[in-house]
């Protein structure tokens, strides 16, 4: 079994990709076609998606902070690393995710469909697209955390970013 089979969940487990479809394809159907399609991305997105796939592993070690807490605290900080931001994104996308979240180990070829959201989520943050940035979170972060889960997001690509 090859590296790029194997996924990691925020519960600790370990295990197999998902199969991509669990739908009988007919020819010419738009929704079979558009889930044959792979999101392919470039040599810049593919640093930026293993830097992340790295981070998520490392949160994984990392102790449960109080999410609101550890905004507070790195609101009022000035030059946070990357580093801290990633891990407290993580963990508070492990705690008030809406389901669990599906990350493959760095280096892994295909991308999960969470992998997808977050790329999108930090592309939107480059452009400036705050609105969209946020619908991003509201759709797989529950109520309460979405907006911490938006500061943290934010502040990990401008750390990300080096601004």
């Amino acid at each position: 079994m090859t590296a790029s089979n194997h996924a990691f969940f925020f519960d600790g487990r370990l295990g197999e990709r998902p199969s991509s479809s669990g739908v009988l394809a007919f020819p010419r159907c738009p929704t079979a076609a558009r889930l044959a399609e792979t999101h392919e991305i470039g040599t810049e997105e593919r640093i930026d998606l293993d830097r992340l796939r790295w981070m998520a592993l490392r949160s994984q070690l990392a102790p449960r902070p109080d999410l609101e807490r550890a905004c507070f605290l790195l609101a009022g900080e000035t030059g946070v690393s990357f580093e801290r931001f990633a891990i407290a994104f993580f963990r508070g996308l492990d705690a008030r995710s809406q389901r669990g979240m599906v990350f493959y180990r760095p280096g892994a070829r295909h991308l999960s469909d969470d992998e997808t959201w977050l790329l999108r989520l930090v592309s939107a943050w480059r452009r400036g697209e705050d609105k969209a940035a946020g619908a991003l979170v509201s759709w797989r972060v529950v109520e309460p955390g979405r907006r911490w889960l938006r500061f943290l997001s934010a502040g990990m690509v401008r750390a990300m970013d080096g601004r």
